[in-house]
């Protein structure tokens, strides 16, 4: 890569409503958020990507004491989403009642979405597919 990828370039993708990952040029492994260097191979060869936005449920938590920023926005979801390229992402999960947790469950299929918080910034979240 020409040049080094940077997170200030990540966020502006999601700002775009254009989610991109990194992908490892000697492995194929696919890493979101940026990194210096592959999570698998340690490779530092690295290429933005476009991602298929599906992935499944890994974890989950309510936050109902959320920092300053997002004191307006409680309660809501904070989800581990795997996609299909195997990388790991935290992000909101949408489309369900964080007042309900025990209706979510683990494993579902996800797809990715984006919110618009009242900052104005646009965040990744993902919503029951």
């Amino acid at each position: 890569m020409s040049e080094r990828p940077t997170i200030e370039q990540y966020q502006q993708y999601i700002q775009d409503n254009d989610f991109h990952a990194l992908k490892c040029k000697s492995c194929g492994a696919v890493i979101a958020p940026p990194k210096g260097m592959c999570y698998s191979c340690g490779g530092t060869d690295l290429e933005w990507t476009t991602v298929s936005g599906k992935g499944k449920l890994v974890s989950f938590t309510v936050i109902h004491i959320a920092a300053e920023e997002f004191q307006d926005e409680t309660p809501y979801f904070v989800a581990i989403v795997e996609l299909d390229e195997g990388t790991r992402i935290t992000a909101r999960l949408l489309g369900l009642d964080p007042t309900q947790p025990e209706k979510v469950k683990l494993g579902m299929p996800l797809k990715i979405d984006y919110e618009t918080g009242k900052s104005g910034k646009v965040y990744i979240g993902f919503r029951p597919a």
